[in-house]
């Protein structure tokens, strides 16, 4: 079982050569790793050059942003099993062998996903991200319950899923799991409860919070899939309910302390939880 990694890139030569080595480092290693970089002007080239040999394919050249290199990446992919790993995040060591082990054994398992880790610019953790068993709706009305960068698919789930919009520069990975959730089954995703990744926090990254370009990108994915009603009244109500769902997940994951930060925010937690103890 091959694995092809796509690792789309631009400007990132402070971290890239971590999230190289990150791969390269797998006890796996029957894998291909594809390099996308969108013509980078801040040296990331040097790190590129001095690990050339190592990869299948080093493609440098202009793009029209992120969904642009990805696509270009998995258009070259020849394996078995895809991966997408950004430029400044990592895979965790073990991470391919036991992604190979569980397609392996679950033969109808389409896509196998984990928990990761927020790093920070240090690789140091920051806390670690709990997912939770697959539900389309539920990634559809509430959000993110996996992580892209700890998740991996075989190909023909990908070749379903086709190619990512170029509209999107925010939320090609939401989509891309959507379309997942939509073409295949909830129960042919897989999840470990082991960290497969970390998803680095950094001053100059492009995913920070719900502003409005990543909105109307949302909007404009909903109106794509046919659920604009995501957006009604009616919606709002099925996020409070997938919130729930994600509330009891915590609990079940890591204890009502950590559920109640994750939902109300820390300071409040903290408050309820002096009262529920007195």
């Amino acid at each position: 079982m091959k694995f092809s990694i796509i690792m789309p890139s631009f400007n990132q030569k402070r971290f890239i050569e971590r999230s190289i080595q990150s791969v390269l480092r797998q006890s796996y290693n029957n894998f291909e790793l594809i390099i996308v970089d969108g013509a980078s002007t801040d040296g990331t080239h040097e790190i590129l050059d001095k690990y050339r040999h190592h990869c299948s394919k080093v493609l440098i050249e202009p793009d029209n942003g992120q969904s642009d290199a990805l696509n270009k990446g998995f258009s070259l992919a020849s394996g078995d099993v895809f991966g997408w790993l950004n430029s400044d995040d990592i895979y965790e060591p073990g991470a391919f062998q036991l992604a190979a082990a569980a397609f392996e054994s679950h033969k109808n398992i389409k896509v196998f996903f984990g928990d990761w880790n927020d790093i920070d610019e240090n690789d140091r953790v920051i806390q670690r991200r709990h997912a939770f068993d697959f539900s389309t709706k539920h990634h559809l009305y509430e959000g993110f319950h996996c992580n892209s960068q700890a998740m991996f698919w075989r190909k023909p789930v990908h070749r379903r899923f086709g190619k990512f919009d170029l509209k999107l520069h925010r939320t090609m990975d939401y989509e891309m799991i959507l379309s997942f959730g939509e073409n295949e089954t909830d129960r042919s995703f897989l999840r470990t409860d082991t960290v497969l990744a970390g998803f680095r926090q950094h001053e100059s990254q492009k995913t920070r919070g719900m502003d409005a370009k990543v909105i109307a990108e949302h909007k404009y994915i909903a109106e794509k899939h046919s659920v604009s009603h995501k957006f009604s009244r009616r919606g709002r109500w099925l996020h409070r309910l997938y919130r729930l769902r994600r509330f009891r997940w915590y609990v079940k994951r890591a204890g009502l302390g950590y559920a109640l930060k994750k939902i109300i925010g820390s300071a409040a937690a903290k408050r309820f939880l002096t009262v529920f103890r007195a």
